[in-house]
């Protein structure tokens, strides 16, 4: 707690030498006015949600899709870590990312990724898309991940796959839930989790008019690229510790993205850290970037059963996503049996963090990488 306390002390003491950054808004706690929020408890209908009580514990502080979340469900989730989750090419490794929890680990890259990671460069280690997925996914059931190739094979438990030509993502927002994973093959491969839309958080086409066709489509939150959260560890690695002084800028980090915009219709584009970034500007600054669906070749939107995924908070306690989940149900068998035999028939990729301690001996699945 005292360390904590002291980090916090030293965002309050250096704030002031980014009053004014336009590239990225700071953590903190999030100033809604009263009667704002009135609006949005009144009118936000998002539901409280394990999935979504663990995945946001890892954006910022002062989030707002964390704080209104908070303000509609009567949650209280607290960000594990106050800058949020760094994005780390081939990062896995939960015990690395939180083993100096509030402060952020520096570690060199061990491999080299397509577009910006250099192999033995030191960065804050953090998640990468799957990493993230996994964690939340291990938080909320207690169990192994099964992989990404998995769930895309996993057919029967399909939402909407790529045999269903997305045509209106108003339509489909209407049949996902919290806590569905969506798995997509593209150049780069990639895996996020459904939270909702903007409307289920009490957003309205007066707040927010540059987005009012897309009140109603799908939001996602990931491990990905985002030029405002690496602006953000940027100023950290410059004004934070003095450890983090040696480590290189990440390209992004957890954030929260919209589906089905058309790329000719996002006001904001960003080229850093060799790769683009094209977004809005929510009210209190934060970027809120789009997950472009040109070029993907394959995806699934996977729902578990009551086998995998519990509902709702039987005895009524919040849940905790740093606590262990003892009482979760056991995994869906014909899950684990399917990612037994895609072990069995694959042979073991390198994109596994070397540092990560494997939980059984054997093979493990392979998982892909980053955006």
């Amino acid at each position: 707690m005292r360390r904590r306390l002291a980090f916090l002390l030293l965002l309050l003491t250096l704030s002031a030498s980014a009053a004014g950054a336009e590239d990225f808004r700071m953590p903190g706690a999030a100033v809604i006015p009263e009667a704002e929020r009135l609006r949005i408890t009144a009118e936000g209908t998002v539901a409280r949600d394990p999935w979504l009580d663990a995945a946001f514990a890892l954006l910022e502080d002062g989030n707002p899709f964390t704080a209104r979340y908070d303000l509609i469900t009567g949650a209280n989730v607290t960000a594990r870590m106050p800058f949020g989750i760094p994005y780390l090419f081939g990062g896995r490794a939960a015990n690395h990312v939180f083993c100096k929890e509030p402060d952020y680990v520096v570690e060199p890259a061990w491999q080299n990724s397509p577009a910006y990671y250099v192999k033995g460069t030191l960065y804050l280690y953090g998640f990468d898309c799957v990493g993230f997925v996994r964690w939340v996914w291990e938080q909320r059931t207690a169990s192994e991940w099964p992989g990404c190739d998995a769930l895309l094979a996993d057919r029967g438990r399909h939402v909407a796959d790529a045999d269903d030509a997305v045509t209106d993502w108003k339509a489909l927002a209407v049949v996902l839930q919290p806590g569905d994973i969506l798995i997509l093959r593209h150049p780069g491969n990639h895996v996020a989790l459904y939270i909702g839309t903007l409307r289920d958080y009490g957003y309205t086409e007066e707040e927010v008019p540059a987005l009012a066709p897309w009140l109603d489509h799908p939001l996602v939150i990931h491990s990905a690229t985002n030029a405002s959260v690496a602006g953000r560890f940027d100023w950290l690695i410059h004004n934070g510790l003095p450890k983090y002084r040696c480590a290189t800028v990440t390209d992004g980090g957890v954030c929260v993205s919209i589906l089905g915009v058309p790329a000719d219709e996002i006001p904001h584009e960003v080229f850093a850290q060799n790769q683009r970034t094209r977004y809005f500007i929510l009210p209190d600054g934060t970027w809120l970037t789009v997950l472009l669906w040109e070029g993907v070749e394959d995806y699934a939107w996977w729902r578990g059963t009551e086998e995998i995924s519990q509902t709702g908070f039987p005895d009524g306690s919040a849940f905790d996503p740093q606590a262990e989940q003892g009482t979760a149900c056991p995994p869906c068998a014909q899950v684990i049996r399917f990612a037994v035999a895609q072990i069995r028939q694959q042979p073991i990729i390198d994109r596994r963090d070397p540092h990560e301690q494997p939980r059984t001996p054997g093979p493990r699945p392979g998982l892909h990488g980053g955006p």
